[in-house]
């Protein structure tokens, strides 16, 4: 019996930064002190990327959306100049010019004077993408998919064919075998930038030239250099919205930092209030949260929490957060010390939900020292 009132504590590490006193010396010989916020883990990984912008290809239907911008990006420059005068004939209004009677199955757009070629009704557009990049050796696990210059691709391609595939001898003992650029001029090839696949990069400085002055884009803003992930997450904030669904907003240790240094609430508990939004809890790593359970009626908001007669019926319901991700929360049951997950147990000793609505019911508390609760709710 006594082992099952049994509550299991893990510290939640919470201090994003902690003050430490900076101390330099003056000229005079008296000492300079000033208060520094230091951050209490690492703000982003090592890696630093770049960056590049590429066209890319997409498919869109003339309709009502077909602006004038959009149709400044057709690849096509005879569609694309026959669109726009057809646009323009009708006062620039998208919805005149190209839907109901005006649609180009209905009223088609010739682009040669025999009339006999028209405007498709899907047509091609160039978009502009980032891509984000980073310098690679070349090696035998190159992947040369993803090698952005194609001067570089083909003859690293040419290579490989030399070697009948065999990526190992060819790209092996590179210093006697050099893979050449210009052989005249004794320019090989040792290193290429290729893509990579990050999301939600942070730019840790402004783009500047060779002169320091800041790079601005064609609408004028500036412009982001040297790119980082941002690493593990601080924390995720569970709203509920106007319809009554929970939704979710992911922060990132480097934002919730600058928060703090910023003296801005490191949970942003107005998120889009105006829009009818409340906010009910954070998970961050180590924390408790008691679960309903369906099978047994177990409901943790019929229970009395801080009653320790009731920690019986609250142990197996009750779980730690283990790893945190956008729509992906992996809890692990209290008593559990492993990171094992058989599918037998599943809902046992470890839950992973990937909807945020699978949140409603569940009750967040705080657990001190020697495994009493004290805290129910967001603390």
């Amino acid at each position: 019996k006594h082992l099952e009132n049994i509550l299991i504590s893990v510290k939640a590490k919470n201090k994003v930064v902690t003050t430490n006193i900076n101390r330099t010396q003056k000229k005079d010989g008296g000492i300079n002190k000033k208060d520094q916020p230091t951050p209490r883990g690492r703000l982003h990984e090592e890696t630093i990327y770049g960056s590049i912008k590429q066209y890319k290809g997409k498919t869109v239907r003339v309709g009502s959306s077909m602006d004038e911008a959009l149709i400044r990006k057709v690849c096509n420059k005879k569609q694309r100049e026959a669109l726009l005068t057809r646009l323009q004939s009708f006062e620039n209004n998208p919805k005149k010019a190209f839907t109901g009677k005006n649609s180009l199955f209905k009223n088609p757009i010739y682009i040669d004077n025999t009339e006999t070629q028209v405007v498709p009704e899907t047509v091609r557009i160039a978009v502009e993408e980032t891509l984000y990049t980073i310098r690679k050796e070349v090696s035998p696990n190159l992947n040369l998919d993803l090698v952005v210059d194609k001067g570089i691709k083909e003859i690293l391609q040419k290579r490989l064919e030399e070697y009948q595939g065999d990526s190992q001898k060819a790209f092996s003992n590179l210093d006697k075998n050099p893979v050449w650029l210009n052989k005249e001029k004794g320019l090989c090839i040792k290193k290429v930038k290729i893509k990579v696949g990050i999301s939600n990069p942070v730019a840790l400085r402004d783009k500047i030239d060779k002169e320091g002055k800041l790079v601005l884009d064609k609408s004028g803003k500036k412009q982001g250099a040297n790119f980082v992930k941002t690493g593990n997450n601080h924390h995720i904030a569970i709203y509920m919205d106007e319809k009554g669904n929970l939704q979710e907003k992911v922060i990132s240790f480097y934002e919730a930092t600058m928060r703090a240094i910023q003296e801005i609430p490191i949970v942003d508990k107005s998120y889009n209030k105006e829009e009818g939004w409340e906010f009910l809890f954070t998970m961050k790593i180590n924390e408790y949260f008691i679960f309903p359970n369906e099978k047994t009626g177990f409901d943790p908001k019929e229970v009395d929490l801080l009653n320790s007669d009731n920690y019986a019926q609250i142990s197996p319901n009750l779980f730690r957060v283990q790893k945190l991700s956008s729509k992906y929360y992996s809890f692990r049951h209290h008593l559990e010390t492993n990171v094992e997950e058989p599918k037998k147990l599943r809902n046992i000793t470890w839950l992973r939900l990937t909807k945020t609505n699978d949140l409603r019911g569940v009750v967040k508390v705080r657990i001190n020292h020697i495994g009493e609760i004290v805290d129910i709710g967001e603390y």
